[in-house]
């Protein structure tokens, strides 16, 4: 049997687009040497998002992690409504911070030492409820790292596990709603623990709270606090006043009551569950291409729970790489998949299950900017796509209202009337009953100013054509009316201030400052730019496409979302049996060449290659390729399996295509790198 397998060669190469730069501009000094500047990191192309900070000037002394500056913006890479409404976190490359409703004050948490040096996805976080306490994978290597809880206003924290696997998208723990417990994953084992408990010191031995076997995929928290979790094939139900016995009776036998049995053992590393509120009924996802339906047997828990649904919704799903189930109480599940549409964007679409149980498409949402976020009640689901937020209602699927102005990055619900709209520019609430949308703090300035009457810090949204002040108190923005600005400056009697070239190369630019009084001197405000570092070993993505399409969604989402430079080599085998990933990759930015017209050895002894052979396979596949896609092949190319002689590729080169080593070397730049 054929093997099914996309490659993924990772080739050291030097291309600018992979690594991001930090970039300093809009400086602006007053008369009490109070510098503002922006920054910004070039590899958000799409969002292109400047950060303000405030700094006082002292002297020679330059920036250090004892003297830092304020952060005036916060950008709303994730909002999570916690407390109870009462309080938002939000986070960003910078760190994480609390926005509180009722004191409408924004406080940082966590933040970097002095800059983020590189870019890297968020680290997920798995915070509690109401809070207090956070756990998350400090990352130690590219796969593994600490598995921690902290306490977010002590910050004292406790290593629950060494060599925890690390991921960019999961956390191995999982909250109870009322904050008291998370269950977490360890070495293929669950275990429960109560952060409360265990920073007071009286929290007893792992091997006395381990619950059993098994991936944080096989547990789920009830909203009343329950622990749901699947062994095998059977479904239970554990009460967390069981947790004491656990470390007497686990090993013996399973705590919990049997709640339900599936058709199939149940497989934590390609299936998801959810059960609904009341406990009736249960939704598994499978491979994100499967939706298994389930009633629960309520007279008799331990009979085969009933298939009310199983579909692999194959037609509907087509290009999905993440689904998520979103499921209120006295309501069907909602179904929210991420895909990638034909026209190669990160699109996304929701699915509602109609009186039948049949799963029916009610909105696509071209080109999404946000996630889809439902609201407490039910009632009402938000999305955002392009420069707009919509909010629909779930009971008719009709548009209840829009918010327009600008592109927003992430959605939560304060209340089950109440929505987060975390923007490019602010984060606001917008409240549904009153149509009433008010700015809790900004996201982002292009330029900002000081206030001529006094040392406040203005800054002009062209979106919102309004001006806003600056609240040091608070660490939020209100409205201003007739602002007095003094002009920008950039020197006064001691200092004088200007961006130059740096010498690291993980700045673009640096911020120096002329001291103009006493000892006259230049300093860099940061001293990291003047610090020489290495021109970095940089890689490209080459994918080789030959016998399977499985993983292309998630590539294209990934390349889209960072704004990557990827190359795809393509076969004809592959643009036969897959035309519709062929045309999305086509759609994107991402460089496609050749890989032959089929997947054979060029160099077997069994077989003549003539020059007529292999001119007219590159030629076959360019026409297959142009006929699936309108589109023309690069003249990239290698030979299947990167197996060729001398002669094979100067036939080629003879005919104006560019052989590609599977070392490439740094004189194929301009051609890898798409230039």
């Amino acid at each position: 049997m054929k093997k099914e397998f996309t490659l993924l060669f990772l080739i050291l190469f030097l291309s600018n687009s992979l690594f991001a730069k930090i970039q300093f501009d809009n400086l602006n000094i007053n008369d009490n040497d109070e510098i503002l500047f922006t920054v910004q990191n070039d590899f958000y192309k799409n969002s292109n998002y400047k950060t303000l900070f405030s700094h006082k000037l002292q002297n020679e002394k330059s920036i250090t992690s004892e003297n830092l500056p304020n952060i005036l913006t916060c950008f709303p890479e994730k909002l999570t409504i916690v407390d109870s409404g009462n309080k938002m976190q939000v986070q960003n490359i910078f760190g994480s911070a609390v926005y509180d409703f009722s004191k409408r004050t924004l406080t940082w948490l966590t933040r970097t030492s002095i800059l983020p040096k590189t870019f890297s996805s968020l680290s997920p976080l798995a915070i509690s409820p109401d809070g207090k306490w956070c756990v998350f994978v400090k990352k130690l290597s590219s796969s593994t790292g600490e598995l921690i809880v902290q306490n977010l206003e002590s910050r004292q924290y406790v290593i629950l596990d060494k060599e925890a696997n690390f991921s960019y998208s999961t956390v191995p723990a999982k909250w109870s709603a009322n904050s008291k417990y998370f269950i977490y994953e360890k070495k293929d084992s669950l275990y429960f623990c109560n952060p409360q408990i265990m920073f007071e010191g009286f929290q007893v031995g792992e091997n006395f709270r381990q619950i059993g076997k098994g991936k944080i995929n096989n547990v789920q928290w009830t909203q009343n606090n329950f622990l749901i979790f699947v062994d095998g094939d059977i479904l239970y139900s554990m009460d967390t006043r069981d947790f004491s016995s656990l470390g007497v009776y686990a090993s013996v036998y399973s705590l919990g009551r049997v709640i339900g049995r599936l058709a199939e053992n149940f497989n934590a590393s390609t299936m998801e569950f959810v059960v609904s509120p009341d406990l009736s009924e249960l939704i598994i996802v499978k491979q994100d291409n499967t939706i298994l339906y389930y009633k629960l047997n309520e007279k008799n828990k331990t009979d085969f729970a009933e298939l009310i649904n199983y579909k692999s919704y194959g037609d509907i799903l087509e290009g999905s790489f993440k689904i998520d189930v979103q499921w209120v109480a006295n309501s069907k599940p909602i179904i929210v998949t991420n895909f990638i549409s034909q026209t190669g964007k990160s699109s996304s679409a929701i699915y509602a299950f109609d009186a039948s149980n049949e799963l029916k498409q009610k909105i696509v949402v071209e080109n999404s900017s946000s996630n889809i976020a439902l609201s407490k009640d039910g009632r009402y689901i938000a999305f955002s796509s392009g420069d707009t937020t919509f909010v629909y209602y779930t009971n008719s699927w009709k548009e209840a209202f829009k918010i327009t102005g600008e592109k927003a990055k992430s959605l939560c619900w304060k209340s089950s009337f109440e929505l987060c709209v975390g923007g490019e520019k602010t984060v606001k609430l917008f409240d549904i009953g009153v149509q009433k949308e008010t700015v809790l703090f900004l996201s982002s300035v292009e330029n900002s100013y000081w206030n001529k009457t006094s040392t406040q810090i203005v800054s002009y949204l062209k979106n919102y054509d309004s001006f806003f002040v600056y609240d040091e108190n608070s660490n939020t923005w209100k409205n201003l009316e007739n602002p007095n600005l003094k002009n920008v400056n950039i020197q006064n009697e001691n200092f004088r201030v200007y961006t130059s070239s740096s010498n690291n190369e993980n700045y673009e630019n640096g911020i120096f400052v002329r001291q103009l009084q006493g000892k006259v001197t230049t300093f860099p405000l940061y001293k990291e730019v003047l610090q020489k570092t290495p021109k970095k070993q940089k890689i490209a993505l080459v994918f080789d496409l030959i016998d399977s399409a499985n993983g292309i969604n998630e590539i294209l989402a990934l390349v889209q979302k960072y704004n990557l430079n990827v190359t795809f080599f393509v076969n004809g085998e592959f643009i036969r049996r897959y035309p519709k990933e062929c045309v999305k990759i086509s759609n994107t930015n991402c460089e496609v060449g050749s890989m032959f017209y089929t997947p054979i050895d060029l160099t077997r002894k069994d077989f003549g290659i003539t020059k007529d052979y292999i001119l007219k396979g590159l030629a076959r596949n360019e026409d297959e390729y142009f006929q699936c896609t309108k589109k023309e092949l690069s003249l990239l190319w290698h030979a299947p399996f990167y197996r060729s002689t001398k002669e094979i590729q100067d036939v080629a080169n003879g005919a104006g295509y560019r052989y590609v080593n599977f070392l490439v070397q740094e004189n194929q730049l301009d051609s890898r790198a798409g230039k």
